[in-house]
């Protein structure tokens, strides 16, 4: 209903759409895909989301996200991806914390990448978390490109296992 997507080019042998919404309002959701690469011994676990717009809600999913990620097995690569819809920079904190997912481009440039609105992007609501991987290359795709599919600039990395 709110865009949940994850593309693979390779199988995607489970998935399922979790619903983390919060009370009465809007209905949000995290999609979960287990994918295994043919070189891999082990699967990918990713995970999609968009969160909520009240802060007490998103804290809410936030925790919800942590325990979902604390009970895939352990030392196996996670990628989370989505609209955090977190313009007050409160998510990296509460995932590294209680789950150990890394958010990319604070990684690589000290803080988000800045993806909405996307004819002149300010905010900071899409994220890229990683635990047990790494990431290199993270890019706000460029707007013309990308404007009519969304009002929010796409994210991209490369993620090595």
């Amino acid at each position: 209903h709110h865009g949940n997507a994850v593309l693979s080019r390779f199988p995607i042998e489970h998935y399922e759409n979790r619903d983390v919404s919060v009370g009465e309002s809007e209905k949000r959701g995290l999609l979960y895909c287990r994918i295994t690469p043919p070189d891999l011994e082990f699967p990918v676990h990713v995970g999609c989301v968009h969160l909520g717009l009240r802060e007490a809600h998103r804290q809410a999913q936030l925790q919800m996200l942590a325990d979902w990620s604390n009970a895939l097995p352990e030392g196996e690569p996670v990628v989370v991806a989505g609209d955090f819809n977190d313009w007050r920079q409160r998510a990296n904190h509460p995932l590294k914390v209680n789950a150990g997912l890394e958010e990319i481009f604070t990684r690589a440039n000290g803080r988000p990448a800045r993806t909405f609105p996307v004819r002149f992007p300010l905010l900071r609501l899409d994220r890229i978390y990683v635990k047990n991987a790494h990431a290199s290359s993270p890019t706000a795709l460029a707007l013309l490109n990308w404007r009519h599919l969304s009002d929010h600039a796409p994210l991209s990395a490369e993620i090595h296992l």
